[in-house]
């Protein structure tokens, strides 16, 4: 058993299902497959274990440090440099994280996909149930695959080398790389499936998969194929189910007051992963700040510029711009629910999607958004489809900032990034716009060994 999947199995049933943060089932450290098949509530705990072993932080974190959206902080003291600088290997960077943690809940899920058909179930109670948690667990499998497969692959080209879309917990073999195409074919498959079995969950508690977040993660897969048509449509299936947050709603989403606006979501308690901790911590120690270009882009009647930016002091006493998007509370600095899916990228998609055969309504749909976060907004039209992308790739930046989205929108924009501050600039078709496959994967693994990305 090579790299891949002996990290990847033991990762797996060690993490197996410790935290229990969606269900009141009671957790255990381990599970081994027979007790996953034993009963439906064995097989939801063990979900649950998935849900828990899921977090945005590293995703938010790279993607952040990667783009133009933020600056080192006084108290940095080198952190993440290499990913700053564009100066990653094989062997260094914070994206080899993301590759083992993406691929232990893929691990997971898997487990969960093996024998999951015959867990026994008689009523109609324990046949929803059942088909929740295997609807769930493809969930999952897509919307991990999908992260991977933005960090370590081009996109843009389909036949290019994607990831090892795993559908097995153990296999006998090394697996190679699936072709982008492959990539999203299996993802939309598993999503398709998964639609119909999720019937009996409502969207009004976020913090599950839902009919509506597989409709907006296949509307976000779409803009990524370039599918105009479909990713307009799904964008649209999400909205009818969760609608656009308004302007009175939209300041208590980022204190998780509310859950306007929030298709899916990672809910964190106490104890576990604090997200704002990335950019500052509750010492006033400032790692990462926000750029003064993404300060900019704002004007000061938007009110995502009080939301998401604040005022504060650094541990030196220095007085500070911080990202204050996911600010947890006095008590908890930092512990916030991570987004991610919302009602407002689905506008977005929209926007951009339609722009390609109906610019007006392209032009309304960004109105709509603007409407309700630019206070006294008055239309603007824009009359190109260049001039119109230009205005949706700055409202992305600013709606969307610090979710995940500025580095991969700037690569598939074919836009090059500056950071002023260093004087660096990662210019289009630059071979640092992917990830490296990580070292250790490739010492492991014969077949990826021969499949690394160019110029590494």
């Amino acid at each position: 058993m090579k790299a891949l999947y002996k990290s990847l199995v033991i990762a797996g049933m060690m993490a197996g299902v410790s935290s229990c943060n969606y269900t009141d089932l009671t957790p255990t450290d381990q599970i081994d497959d027979g007790a996953i098949y034993s009963s439906v509530s064995s097989l939801e705990q063990t979900v649950t274990g998935a849900y828990g072993q899921m977090s945005m932080k590293q995703i938010v974190r790279v993607t952040a440090v990667l783009s133009d959206d933020v600056i080192k902080g006084g108290q940095n003291g080198g952190a993440g440099d290499d990913t700053y600088q564009w100066t990653y290997t094989a062997s260094t960077g914070e994206h080899n994280d993301i590759w083992s943690k993406e691929y232990s809940v893929i691990n997971l899920v898997n487990r969960i996909l093996q024998g999951a058909e015959n867990v026994p179930a008689e009523t109609d109670e324990e046949i929803a149930s059942k088909n929740n948690s295997i609807a769930t667990a493809k969930v999952l499998r897509a919307y991990n695959s999908l992260q991977l497969l933005l960090f370590f692959s081009d996109i843009e080209n389909g036949s290019s080398y994607g990831i090892p879309y795993v559908k097995t917990p153990v296999v006998l073999e090394t697996p190679g790389r699936n072709t982008v195409d492959e990539c999203f074919e299996y993802m939309i498959q598993d999503l398709t499936e998964a639609r119909p079995l999720l019937e009996q969950v409502a969207p009004d508690d976020p913090s599950y998969v839902s009919q509506a977040a597989v409709d907006a993660l296949l509307a976000r897969i779409y803009l990524y194929k370039k599918d105009y048509q479909q990713a307009y449509k799904y964008a649209d299936d999400a909205l009818k189910q969760k609608p656009l947050a308004t302007m009175n709603e939209y300041a208590a989403i980022w204190s998780d007051d509310s859950d306007a606006d929030v298709i899916w979501k990672l809910k964190r308690m106490v104890g576990e992963e604090t997200i704002g901790t990335i950019f500052w911590s509750a010492d006033n120690s400032s790692a990462f700040e926000p750029s003064p270009e993404l300060i900019a882009d704002y004007i000061p009647e938007d009110i995502r510029l009080g939301i998401f930016i604040g005022d504060g002091v650094d541990r030196d006493g220095v007085p500070v711009k911080r990202v204050n998007k996911y600010k947890g509370t006095e008590s908890n600095v930092g512990l916030a629910d991570e987004k991610i899916l919302r009602s407002s990228e689905m506008q977005l998609i929209k926007a951009e999607a339609i722009a390609h055969t109906d610019l007006s309504e392209a032009n309304t749909l960004l109105n709509e958004l603007r409407k309700e976060r630019i206070e006294g907004w008055t239309d603007a039209n824009y009359g190109t489809l260049d001039e119109f992308m230009e205005e949706l790739l700055l409202e992305r930046r600013r709606e969307l900032c610090y979710e995940g989205h500025r580095f991969f929108d700037m690569r598939r924009f074919g836009k090059s990034l500056y950071k002023p501050v260093i004087k660096k600039t990662l210019d289009v078709g630059n071979f640092r716009w992917l990830m490296p496959i990580p070292l250790s994967e490739l010492q492991g693994n014969a077949v990826i060994a021969d499949q690394q990305n160019p110029g590494y």
